[in-house]
């Protein structure tokens, strides 16, 4: 993009009036790009779910697992996002091109941590899941694979989070379209064996997303280094510390990624108590096909976040606060209302999406997901909420608060009261949904509380000599 056509849409974005307009400006790039996705996630499930239940049960663990330490790459991807906002928000491209090479000097320095840990803890991390001994070999040779192509997942993970805290939402769909093309054919090839190649079962789910992952690392930061979009990473800028950069990152991040593992290790616990359930053969399985059903109404919220963020962000380096506040704001109604319609359309079409997933029909696995989706679409609203405002706080630098909020909602009380409906009280896997539902309506007033205080507002974020 040229310099003209890049200082034009960044005044449009600071400028434009309509709220809503900027904030879909931003976000269908990233709407879709989410829907893709979470698409090839239910290509993953659908394709293993040809080899049985335990395979779709395996897959879904795997994943929890993993991201409960996938998790932590949110504390750069945050930090990351907030300053190159702040700076594009300034017109400073030469600290937003020194924040973004600090990132990927982050992002290789974390991978080094992340897969010996991950390859070390993954039987016993499963064995705390409750999974039976077939499951657990399914989602051990998964796992092996996923955590091999952790640095290339990062990589791109963090190219994204910086073409979009530079208001670039576009690069990353065509860079995703390329990369889910390749996790699906990589998926054919290594599931059920084709071109030469045996077959790997479910561990060939993983070698397809590892495919993509390095594809997308490799065209993530050649766009980013080669000037042609709407900001430029210097070369040098990814090989030398700076860490008065680093550490502003790293001190905006680590939250975020508290509050991001908070929400996954809830969700870890949930599997555990999901599996000391009467009915927990047919629940673990709803559950996995049931969060990824919600996930298309959940990734449009994300986007609709990504896109506050950004403006959060753009509008404090700026200076223009009440522009800030009202961007959340505007965000803020867009996704609670398309969160709550698309999971209303979930719910009421629960089973034939249900048996779309399953090798042959489960009435009970319809039923147990079906309450799920009734419970988690009265929440969603709120959910919505939490999203946005969350990140609207964290586009700014603010960080600290919202994890509060999640660490005392997600963890605390949705735990709690998952135990004591679904094993005390005994109402199995109703209770969990319950208590997820309770828990997101909880930390969506919490949230909006914490927004209306503007305390995110007051961040400062600290520029360098380049």
């Amino acid at each position: 993009m040229s310099s003209a056509a890049f200082h034009k849409k960044r005044e449009y974005l600071l400028t434009n009036d309509n709220l809503y307009k900027s904030t879909i400006y931003l976000a269908w790039p990233v709407v879709l790009q989410s829907i893709l996705q979470v698409s090839v996630g239910t290509v993953d499930i659908k394709m293993v779910g040809t080899l049985g239940v335990d395979a779709i049960s395996a897959v879904g663990t795997s994943r929890n697992v993993i991201m409960i330490l996938m998790v932590l790459v949110m504390a750069i991807s945050t930090g990351t996002t907030a300053m190159v906002a702040r700076f594009i928000g300034k017109n400073d491209d030469r600290n937003a091109s020194i924040s973004a090479g600090q990132a990927f000097m982050l992002s290789i320095l974390l991978s080094m941590i992340i897969v010996p840990l991950g390859m070390l803890t993954n039987e016993y991390s499963l064995r705390l899941l409750g999974v039976d001994d077939n499951v657990l070999s399914l989602a051990m040779g998964y796992m092996r694979v996923f955590f091999i192509a952790i640095p290339f997942f990062l990589l791109y993970f963090m190219a994204k989070s910086i073409f979009q805290g530079a208001g670039d939402t576009r690069t990353p769909l065509w860079i995703d379209i390329i990369m889910n093309l390749v996790n699906v054919g990589g998926n054919f090839v290594f599931i059920f064996g084709m071109f030469g190649f045996p077959s790997f079962g479910v561990a060939g789910a993983a070698m397809g997303t590892a495919l993509s992952r390095i594809v997308g690392a490799a065209l993530g930061w050649g766009a980013l280094l080669s000037g042609k979009f709407d900001i430029k990473v210097e070369l040098k800028d990814m090989f030398r510390p700076i860490w008065k950069v680093s550490s502003q990152i790293i001190n905006i991040g680590i939250p975020a990624g508290l509050q991001g593992i908070s929400r996954n290790a809830s969700t870890f616990v949930l599997f555990a108590i999901l599996a000391r359930t009467l009915d927990s053969a047919n629940a673990v399985p709803a559950f996995v096909i049931g969060t990824n059903l919600n996930q298309y109404a959940l990734m449009p919220g994300l986007a609709i976040g990504t896109a506050a963020a950004t403006l959060s962000g753009m509008n404090l380096g700026a200076k223009q606060y009440d522009r800030a506040e009202a961007s959340g704001r505007a965000t803020a109604v867009l996704g609670a209302g398309v969160m709550l319609f698309i999971s209303v359309v979930f719910y009421l079409f629960a089973t034939p999406f249900i048996n779309f997933f399953l090798d042959v029909p489960n009435d009970e696995v319809v039923r147990i997901g079906t309450q799920f989706l009734l419970l988690i679409a009265i929440a969603e609203p709120f959910h919505a909420v939490t999203i946005v405002a969350s990140r609207t706080m964290q586009g700014a630098g603010y960080t600290k608060k919202p994890f509060q909020i999640t660490l005392i909602s997600w963890v605390f009380i949705r735990l709690a009261l998952a135990y004591f409906l679904a094993i005390v009280l005994k109402l199995d896997s109703t209770g969990v949904w319950i208590a997820i539902s309770v828990s997101l309506i909880i930390s969506g007033f919490m949230s909006y509380s914490l927004f209306n205080k503007g305390e995110w507002k007051k961040v400062k974020i600290y520029s360098v000599s380049g």
